[in-house]
């Protein structure tokens, strides 16, 4: 699917290549900076826009509003990339950062629920659906871009957007562990989650500055001149089981990611009562390792099939996500090696997904395929796991509830990965 037979087949990079790959990348960072700080601030969120007495009421409600942030995905995905099939992926870019860097401010800035009544929490939503909508098309593009332009190497490339994109939650995860440290708990309930947003708003300017030196991909500009006037509907025409099994491919990576970054933190606080900085300083050890571990995966899909590591993974994830947690709960197993397990295991699985979709569909409507399928799986499996593993935790009593659904969802992600060999595309002829 991926054209290469056009391409100069270079082991090496060169500088503007490289140039290009890191700008694409980093811009994902500093947008998922923004999507994802919502979660890690989720508990002094809950306070301010949803009061109530029961403190499990109040934080079910903000996840809710979490979730609200995927539930404009779909929509943005369709339009965006749609957009970007026919007029270019640079645009996307410069629309988007944009975009999330205005909604991002305008949480931070947002008087509570003392301040404005019920008008807080409905502003709230209007901006998480902004969010949402334009960060649909956000990582699509970035995949989609960096693939079309070093097809030679598409899984180390994916694989260094995906890094890029957890350096962002990794300086939002560090963000916490600062304000956390720094203000007493109070400051932070009260104005020190703000910081984060406004903080995140700024870095997301940057990107847009940054970003405006990008040219459009050689193989999009290859084909300008039969572009698909209607990609969605070609998509949905002549591509709809490879975005199933795309949804399917990308469920566990969503899932699994959500319970590291968002869900973990408050299930170690508040479940298993442990201290609130020690789980900050433990999380950002394995999102850190999760990066590492996406880049080995990424470069490991360029020498071998990449549904074979993929394979890997949900294997490991299958085998090992609820022994892990009941161990978590029973207190066998410290927080710090529980999180680099997830970690590692999570990358190898996160860093062959996305060349994977890539090679799913062909370069008029690649974009169009990649957003709809990622962001189909991200209301699915990530939008709502908080939310549905709250629920199963309160109604089973069984806190070892989340490592059951994760290896449910890698079992669902193993089953699509087996129809690889016989559906979709290949990178290289030797996968064929």
């Amino acid at each position: 699917m991926l054209s290469t037979s056009t391409a100069p087949q270079q082991a090496t990079f060169s500088m503007r290549k490289w140039k290009t790959v890191l700008l694409a990348s980093l811009g994902s960072s500093l947008e998922m900076y923004d999507f994802i700080v919502y979660g890690v601030f989720a508990k002094q969120i809950a306070s301010q826009f949803f009061p109530s007495f029961d403190p499990v009421v109040a934080l079910i409600s903000s996840f809710g509003v979490f979730a609200v942030g995927y539930v404009s995905r779909p929509l943005g995905a369709i339009v965006l990339s749609s957009f970007g099939d026919r007029h270019g992926r640079k645009y996307v870019f410069l629309v988007s950062v944009l975009a999330m860097s205005a909604s991002t401010i305008g949480i931070g800035l947002l008087p509570g629920y003392a301040t404005i009544g019920v008008v807080a929490p409905l502003l709230l939503i209007l901006l998480r659906l902004m969010q949402g909508f334009f960060l649909a098309g956000e990582l699509p593009c970035a995949i989609t871009y960096v693939v079309e332009e070093v097809p030679q190497k598409a899984g180390f490339v994916s694989g260094l957007v995906l890094f890029f994109l957890n350096s962002g939650i990794f300086i939002a995860t560090m963000t916490n562990f600062v304000i956390q440290s720094s203000l007493s708990a109070a400051d932070v309930h009260s104005y020190g989650w703000r910081i984060a947003f406004c903080l995140g708003g700024l870095l997301g300017l940057v990107s847009y500055f940054l970003r405006r030196s990008l040219e459009e991909t050689q193989e999009f500009a290859r084909m300008r001149t039969h572009v698909s006037r209607k990609p969605f509907r070609d998509l949905i025409a002549h591509h709809g089981k490879a975005v199933l099994i795309g949804v399917g491919i990308s469920s566990v990576v969503n899932a699994s990611n959500i319970m590291l970054f968002v869900f973990f933190p408050n299930f170690a606080t508040n479940t298993l009562h442990h201290d609130a900085r020690l789980v900050s300083a433990c999380q950002n050890v394995g999102v850190a390792c999760l990066s590492i571990s996406i880049l080995f995966s990424g470069w490991l899909c360029d020498h071998l099939p990449r549904r074979i590591v993929h394979r890997i993974g949900t294997l490991l994830m299958i085998g090992g996500s609820y022994p892990l947690y009941l161990a978590l709960v029973a207190g066998t197993i410290d927080l710090l090696t529980a999180v680099i397990a997830m970690g590692l295991v999570g990358g190898l699985v996160a860093g062959a997904y996305a060349c994977i979709l890539a090679d799913l569909f062909p370069t008029e409507v690649r974009f169009s395929g990649i957003a709809l399928s990622l962001n189909l799986s991200t209301v699915i499996f990530t939008g709502l796991t908080p939310v549905a593993i709250t629920f199963l935790i309160k109604a089973t009593k069984h806190a070892a509830m989340p490592g059951v659904y994760i290896a449910l969802v890698a079992l669902l992600a193993l089953c699509a990965g087996l129809l690889l060999k016989h559906f979709g595309g290949r990178l290289r002829k030797a996968e064929a």
